[in-house]
């Protein structure tokens, strides 16, 4: 599995709005200091809008604001925002029954990957990371 570049520069760029002090964020002030390209920071920046992660003001004062706290905004939020419902393989998709669904037997396991995923994601919040508190856990 891999992460994508956007969802990567969404995180990046909330983290970057939850440590500063400002309140409002113009593209180009982030772009510069987290270094994303502004043309794909403002497709991200509007998808995040649409999700209600962010605000946006237009005019010479405009920019980005949290519409949230940042410790009610988790990875996981951030992944659907961007990149859509998780669906680790085709066969897992909503309304889709794979002809080999009866007899499967790998599909346990993506469902348990899935769903652990998610889980994870969710506990996870932009206060988080931003305040360096992720803690990897080994057996």
């Amino acid at each position: 599995m891999q992460v994508s570049k956007s969802l990567d520069y969404a995180v990046r760029s909330l983290t970057y709005i939850a440590k500063e002090k400002a309140s409002v964020f113009t593209i180009r002030d982030i772009s510069q200091k987290q270094h994303i390209p502004q043309n794909y920071l403002a497709k991200i920046m509007r998808k995040l809008v649409q999700k209600g992660l962010l605000s946006s003001s237009p005019g010479p004062e405009g920019g980005y604001s949290l519409r949230k706290p940042t410790e009610d905004i988790s990875l996981k939020d951030i992944y659907e925002a961007i990149e859509g419902d998780m669906q680790l393989i085709d066969c897992m998709e909503k309304n889709v029954v794979c002809e080999l669904f009866d007899s499967c037997t790998q599909r346990s396991v993506w469902d348990h990957l899935q769903l652990h995923t998610l889980t994870f994601l969710n506990d996870i919040s932009v206060k988080d990371i931003a305040d360096n508190r992720i803690t990897h856990k080994t057996k």
